[in-house]
């Protein structure tokens, strides 16, 4: 069946639906197959655009409905992020006999809050940028009182260098810290250049203070500056006489990117030609409902299944409309759901990369114990390398346990590409903090690794690595009505061991990665095609 046979029937019910859009436009068709290069990347190019106006209406949506944001939880992740690195040193030691000489991370003051915000980069929605205190004192702009102090609040300290010569910092801010009160009411968590006696708990770096008061060799305190946290914490940091935060998702002043259109026209370029939804009143029980699917992910499969049913197609370049019954697209960020009615089906739900992100999931977990105190005992202990903290304490687990593995998953990857799996609290070091790197870990993916310990002692089906693919459709909400599916298992081709960890090794890769993209590279898989794909799923294992 053409293309266009397929879609025409659905133009056809949407023109009795209140569509008021031309014939000639209804069926400029985007997924026949005569498309020229060109016209493809132009189609694509404009649902790039539609994205990009569809981000910037969901963050002026969040900012209306009063900032979307909960403050006070990421305040309190702000202290718990700086306090993490408790015990970091100040600076690595030119003595080889100092244990700070080799140590795998360093932060001064400043580095500790800039570290802090960069490991809740996402929260904030800026990373600060590389220069000093002064920089994060202009950022910070409203003054507070001692007694108006709350737990995350920044305390900077303004004073002169004895040293004659030395150029002054500007504004003369030497220092800064993070405000927690505690038990004395005046403790900060910070980084100070002080003499380490292991015998009183003090170390030259990271640590909890009794008091932001001090006295310094180096230079005479003038003034102590209480600086409210509530700037950073609505998104906003600006400098006066520093470049601006960096944020990775926009270009330098005056620079647009090829996707991005004119707002004005992008607001007015949905195919619909109106913003009012209640023209169009879905019912996915009618006869001839309307349905859209997205290029990719074997949409045919989806297509063909609801056509058979009675459904009728909407064409690929009708991507931004929402007159629709049902949607089913790749990605989640191709659905509006500021625009989504009441009765409409979309296939997936806003927030779902809470457990179908590795990231994420990480992020949930966590989160999940730290408001119950229940701490899941099937789940690995799981850190993410883009927080330098959390490199720390992985680090540390393996040294506690130095004959332990572990395996590095890149945070976006799929199709069990990019894993590497290290054996020894050494080798797992060498990747996270390899020695004479600056910046950025050597060969670590853009989005960084999800770190876990690995389950070396896994449940095996006949001796192989395997994983459950099971299926649970939410058919109902009000009331609960779910369909499940046992599914299948994925099983690796060759026999597990343990002691076979090279990945150089492609072996080893069959035995220990059961994705179904790495074992159809298996050498014998021709002859062995079907082995990796268990239908029946063992009883004992639902036990």
């Amino acid at each position: 069946m053409a293309p266009t046979e397929v879609a025409e029937p659905a133009l056809e019910v949407l023109k009795t639906r209140g569509s008021n859009l031309p014939a000639a436009e209804l069926l400029t068709v985007g997924n026949v197959d005569t498309e020229t290069l060109q016209e493809r990347f132009m189609r694509f190019r404009k649902e790039r655009q539609r994205e990009h106006a569809l981000a910037r209406r969901s963050a002026k949506a969040v900012s209306t409905a009063g900032g979307g944001r909960d403050t006070e939880k990421l305040r309190q992740k702000f202290v718990a992020a700086c306090l993490s690195y408790e015990g970091v040193p100040y600076k690595r030691s030119c003595e080889p006999d100092d244990p700070d000489s080799d140590a795998p991370l360093v932060l001064d003051c400043c580095a500790l809050v800039r570290q802090a915000v960069k490991d809740l980069q996402e929260d904030f929605g800026f990373a600060i940028s590389r220069w000093n205190q002064a920089y994060q004192f202009e950022t910070l702009p409203v003054e507070l009182s001692f007694e108006q102090m709350r737990p995350g609040d920044i305390v900077f300290v303004e004073g002169k260098y004895h040293a004659k010569g030395r150029v002054p910092q500007r504004h003369d801010i030497v220092h800064v810290e993070v405000f927690i009160g505690g038990e004395t009411g005046e403790a900060t968590i910070g980084s100070r250049w002080s003499k380490s006696s292991p015998s009183e708990g003090k170390v030259r770096g990271v640590q909890i203070h009794p008091s932001y008061k001090y006295e310094s060799k180096n230079y005479e305190i003038v003034r102590y500056h209480f600086r409210s946290l509530d700037t950073w914490l609505q998104g906003v940091c600006r400098s006066q006489s520093y470049g601006d935060s960096v944020c990775p998702t926009t270009l330098p002043q005056g620079l647009k990117s090829v996707f991005n259109g004119d707002e004005d026209q992008e607001a007015s370029s949905d195919h619909e030609g109106d913003n009012n939804p209640s023209v169009f009143v879905p019912n996915p029980f009618r006869e001839a409902p309307v349905f859209y699917v997205g290029e990719g992910n074997n949409w045919k499969a989806v297509a063909q299944m609801l056509e058979a049913r009675g459904w009728q197609r909407l064409p690929f370049e009708w991507a931004s409309t929402h007159r629709f019954d049902l949607k089913w697209v790749e990605c989640r960020g191709q659905h509006d759901y500021l625009r989504h009615i009441p009765g409409q089906l979309v296939n997936h739900l806003p927030n779902n990369d809470v457990i179908t992100a590795k990231t994420r999931l990480v992020e949930t977990l966590r989160a999940h114990e730290a408001s119950t105190g229940e701490r899941f005992a099937w789940a690995p202990s799981s850190y993410l390398s883009e927080k330098a903290s959390d490199r720390l304490a992985a680090w540390a687990e393996a040294e506690a346990a130095s004959d332990s593995m572990w395996i590095l998953k890149p945070s976006r990857g799929l199709g069990g590409k990019g894993i590497e799996l290290v054996h020894g609290s050494a080798a797992l070091r060498e990747r996270l903090f390899p020695p004479h790197a600056e910046g950025r870990i050597a060969n670590c993916p853009m989005e960084g690794w999800v770190v876990q310990r690995y389950v070396d002692r896994p449940l095996l089906l006949q001796g192989r690595k395997f994983d459950i693919r099971s299926y649970c459709l939410v058919a109902r909400t009000e009331p609960h009505l779910w369909f499940f599916h046992p599914g299948y298992c994925k099983v690796a081709l060759e026999q597990y061991d343990s002691s076979r960890c090279d990945f150089s090794d492609d072996t080893a890769r069959f035995a220990h990665l059961t994705n179904a993209c790495v074992q159809r590279s298996h050498p014998d898989y021709a002859n062995r095609k079907g082995q990796h794909i268990s239908k029946r799923v063992p009883n004992h294992i639902f036990l």
